[in-house]
């Protein structure tokens, strides 16, 4: 888990530190750069259940790409909506607690470094997420307020991840597809990491800037 979380780290401080060291060498700006992409996106999440084990359930959801010099502001929102139930142990209370839960949430914030210049373009970075299960409940008829609020607490969480991404570039449209993966950490319903695989399109609508004094 450590490691994990070492190399996560090392994906985002390398990206953060892409984008002024590419900039002192780049005078032209590219048709990619300085952009605001917004997409739509779909894909598969795989996470643990306690006695069910892995589990994949579809996932829909948008995505935003900030584009500057080398490195991008990533900004992701994704939800699945299968629902699920099982027996958790959770923090405060003794013994297993039945829980259902509607689906999974997940907002994402990250700093991805771009690599190349070419129509087919790789991305590699990482940030932070916050991953909620949605309207998760005691499966008791009457559970007690303790119950309730230990199931509130550990139905949603914050963690860094990870994420690896490829897009072609056809104008102002990009094609992509992604793979991110999050350690979940203690204190969540879900124990063990998540991973997630993502396709989807994006279209810049506009500039992230008005104009750029490199540009001729």
């Amino acid at each position: 888990m450590a490691r994990t979380r070492m190399l996560l780290c090392t994906a985002v401080l390398t990206a953060l530190l892409a984008a002024p060291l590419s900039a002192q060498g780049a005078q032209r700006v590219q048709p990619w750069q300085y952009r605001w992409y917004w997409g739509v996106k779909g894909g598969l999440m795989t996470y643990t259940l306690p006695t069910a084990g892995n589990v994949t359930a579809p996932q829909f959801g948008g995505d935003w790409l900030i584009t500057e010099r080398r490195a991008a502001l990533y900004v992701g929102y994704s939800q699945s909506f299968q629902a699920e139930t099982d027996t958790f142990t959770i923090a405060g209370l003794s013994g297993t607690n039945g829980v259902t839960f509607d689906g999974i949430k997940r907002l994402q914030i990250g700093v991805v470094a771009m690599v190349g210049n070419n129509n087919l373009q790789p991305y590699v970075g990482g940030g932070f997420t916050i991953h909620i299960l949605s309207n998760a409940r005691s499966t008791t008829t009457n559970p007690s307020q303790g119950v309730v609020n230990a199931i509130d607490d550990a139905a949603s969480q914050g963690f860094l991840f990870g994420i690896f991404g490829l897009q072609y570039r056809m104008g102002k449209l990009a094609v992509f597809g992604s793979y991110q993966y999050t350690p979940q950490g203690r204190g969540y319903l879900l124990s063990g990491g998540s991973s997630s695989f993502e396709g989807g399109i994006r279209y810049a609508l506009l500039g992230s800037r008005e104009s750029d004094p490199t540009a001729r």
